[in-house]
């Protein structure tokens, strides 16, 4: 297939989300699509045509420029930064593009949007895709002028002889450039010439959002649709045992009653999920009627009795007491470098400490939702899905058809953040639409979406350190457990290693002569999925803050441990073609610091606390600056302040945004954010007692620094996550001596902690 991903056998596909850059070559290819000629017609017929010298742009004969985007748009810019990089190189006028979403197709290469890979694996491509048009224009004006093509230049949808000052707009040159073979590997710009790349762009997509004329997924209307409502096993893998479809059925404007069995998917990269894999869609009872009013209140008249599964026996508090008692013994070794016994038992001073986190929902803003239309053996898709390949194959699976059947359609999507990896939806509908022989919506309510996520797992850690007389970190232990993603999408046949929801290059490895990291699987029989920043969402608060309780335990600033620890800049080699730059991680902490006020003294009961991630190709660093009452448990984020380096910034506004947005999401998890289990059953039903960050949580201040830098860009959409929350926790120890560890931070822990 073309653009697939062949990864090493040493990389999980949750590090490749978390942090691949040596695969980024092989991710989108620019097709070269054949020049359809007409022997037999004249140059001014042929000026009629477009011109389309590769899969990603269309100059039409009014000048106009289509760009498509091969990822999907769910907030995050990428339907301006993608054609941004090819209008770069085409030399285009900004004003005159149109950018057209495009539609699964094998042309557009590997179509995910995940990890923060659209525009660090597309930017190579995408800008020899630009410069091969410019290229093809550019000769087809010099030998129309009978010039060298060095004495021609592009710019703003003109070709300009240098000497004469003659010049053509690029629609008088579609019938020549056509005629031309593309060249094969087009120079490149200079980025000291770039005119749209690094310069503060408006969305794309702003105007059509702002009027509601964006289409999302729930905005999709065919012919003779139906809207269906599923009531599903409120325990993971139940199924009906019966129910009252006759007395439903007999409800105002409902069409059917039936139910819709479980499929197995395939995992989110579009592949067969392994032996023993719990990746399937819930069973249930489908209400399908005329219209989302009658399809919902019919469904409040069904009676299901369920077939429960043992989860039914899950709940939050057996769970952690099953962690935490894997934490406290020996686990798999992932990454064990030293000797860690030996030096722990030499150290000057000894800290230990117990981090916990809950599970979360990705508790996107538009709820789940696909329109599906089944016939004649084929199947067509209208989805907000982040992997429109995977869609189809599960799809296809589900439906027993050839994967070439099933057409997918990408809709603006209402928040991903990795719960539109898995396609249970999609499935559903394209069951619920065959079933029901027509074009079938499929409605989440919110009660729906938050019951029947796949969620970002709990986990308990547990973290032993030792320091030497100077101060220095000498050992360091981490345990952790919780439920495996990597197991319930691939089965129980991959090793331990693999299996473990931590990095073996997460700081501070590589930094501590005597460190050892463990990992033990807790059975649980929940449905997960990969959160926005994949482990280090929950994994960062646990190592920064207990990097920060070092720092304290050895008497030192935060800030000055933090980069003595790091050492000189310098590369570090993590194989697979990957590297830590040091100079780079400490270049973000310190304009962090130095932006922040870092040295400056705050009044009483305010406190500044600092965390830095590495990781998707860039480097952030943040300080959180609190406000705590601790006698009456109130906190207050006064202001965050955020340093990244994302290497080249195709879009700084988009990359202001996404820091924004991602520390927001990060404090929604550190003050608000958590599910839990009853009876199998989760707890949570919507924002009520889910809660996600308010206006009146957010930080009235959030200040977002871009280094300056030339480099390969760097995602963007996940690294922002991590440092928020230990930068906060890190920050109320500053302000109040409480040392704060777990998540959400509640205010009894302010109060009594």
């Amino acid at each position: 297939m073309l653009g697939a991903v062949h990864l090493p056998s040493n990389v999980t596909r949750r590090n490749f989300l978390k942090t691949s850059v040596a695969a980024s070559a092989s991710l989108v290819l620019p097709l070269y699509l054949p020049v359809q000629r007409d022997l037999h017609s004249d140059a001014g017929h042929s000026a009629n045509h477009s011109f389309s010298p590769n899969a990603w742009l269309e100059i039409s004969p009014d000048g106009e420029v289509k760009i498509w985007c091969g990822k999907s748009e769910m907030g995050q810019g990428v339907r301006t930064a993608l054609p941004t990089i090819v209008a770069e190189e085409l030399c285009c006028d900004w004003r005159r593009v149109q950018v057209v979403q495009a539609d699964l197709d094998p042309k557009y290469g590997d179509q995910l949007t995940g990890g923060s890979l659209s525009v660090r694996t597309s930017y190579d491509n995408l800008r020899k895709a630009g410069a091969t048009a410019r290229e093809m224009l550019l000769s087809a004006a010099a030998a129309q002028w009978n010039v060298s093509r060095s004495e021609c230049r592009a710019e703003s949808s003109f070709v300009t002889h240098a000497s004469t000052q003659r010049r053509l707009a690029f629609e008088q040159l579609l019938a020549a450039a056509s005629a031309l073979q593309p060249p094969a590997d087009p120079p490149l710009k200079n980025p000291s010439d770039f005119a749209l790349i690094g310069k503060p762009t408006r969305r794309t997509d702003l105007l059509a959002k702002v009027t509601g004329a964006a289409k999302f997924g729930l905005d999709t209307r065919l012919p003779g649709m139906l809207i269906a409502s599923v009531e599903r096993s409120p325990v993971y893998g139940g199924t009906p045992r019966r129910f009252n479809a006759d007395e439903v059925k007999s409800s105002p404007h409902v069409r059917a009653v039936f139910e819709v069995k479980s499929a197995h998917l395939t995992h989110q990269f579009g592949e067969t999920s392994g032996p023993g894999s719990r990746n399937y869609t819930c069973s249930g009872v489908a209400v399908v009627a005329d219209s989302t009013w009658a399809a919902m209140q019919a469904r409040k008249l069904l009676k299901v009795a369920w077939n429960e599964t043992p989860l039914a026996a899950e709940s939050t508090a057996a769970l952690r007491e099953r962690m935490l008692h894997l934490a406290s013994e020996p686990c798999p070794i992932v990454r064990n470098d030293g000797d860690f016994e030996k030096a722990q038992a030499t150290a000057a001073k000894q800290i230990e400490a117990v981090y916990e986190v809950p599970f979360l929902a990705h508790a996107t803003m538009e709820p789940m939702n696909c329109t599906a239309h089944v016939r004649d053996g084929e199947c067509e898709l209208w989805a907000p899905t982040q992997v429109p390949g995977a869609a189809a194959e599960s799809v296809a699976q589900a439906l027993g058809i050839p994967r070439e059947r099933v057409k997918v359609h990408i809709t603006f999507i209402g928040g991903g953040f990795g719960r539109r990896l898995i396609q249970d939806y999609a499935v559903e509908a394209a069951l619920i639409s065959r079933d029901a022989g027509a074009p079938v919506q499929v409605v989440w309510s919110r009660e729906d979406d938050m019951r029947h996520d796949f969620y970002r797992p709990a986990a308990c850690h547990l973290l032993q350190a030792g320091l030497d007389a100077e101060g220095k970190l000498l050992s360091w232990r981490h345990r952790g457990s919780s439920a495996s993603i990597e197991t319930f999408y691939n089965g129980t046949g991959i090793s331990p290693q693999a299996a473990a929801q931590v990095d073996s290059l997460d700081f501070p490895a590589l930094f501590i002569p005597n460190f050892r990291l463990e990992f033990a699987v807790a059975e649980s029989g929940m449905p997960l999925g990969y959160w926005r920043s994949v482990d280090a969402s929950g994994n960062q608060f646990v190592l920064s803050s207990f990097f920060d309780e070092a720092a304290h335990a050895a008497g030192r600033d935060p800030l000055e441990f933090l980069l003595a620890t790091f050492g000189p800049s310098r590369k570090i080699d993590l194989g697979n073609q990957q590297s830590l730059d040091v100079g780079r991680r400490r270049g973000v902490i310190e304009l962090a610091a130095e932006k922040s006020g870092w040295h400056k003294p705050l009044t009483a009961g305010r406190g500044r606390g600092i965390a830095a991630a590495f990781g998707w190709g860039s480097y952030v660093a943040q300080v959180a600056e609190v406000t705590c009452d601790a006698k009456k448990g109130a906190l207050r984020v006064d202001r965050v302040v955020c340093a990244v380096d994302c290497g080249t910034a195709v879009n700084p506004l988009s990359v202001r945004a996404q820091m924004e947005g991602a520390i927001n999401f990060g404090l929604a998890q550190a003050l608000k954010s958590a599910i839990t289990i009853s009876g199998g059953r989760v707890e949570q039903s919507n924002f009520h007692d889910y809660e996600v960050l308010r206006m009146s949580d957010a930080p009235p201040v959030i200040e977002v620094h871009i280094v300056p830098s030339a480099a390969p860009p760097g995602g963007c959409g996940e690294p922002g996550v991590p440092p928020a929350a230990p930068a906060v926790a890190n920050a109320i120890f500053a302000a109040t001596g409480k040392r704060l560890r777990r998540l959400p931070i509640r205010a009894a822990d302010l109060r009594s902690a």
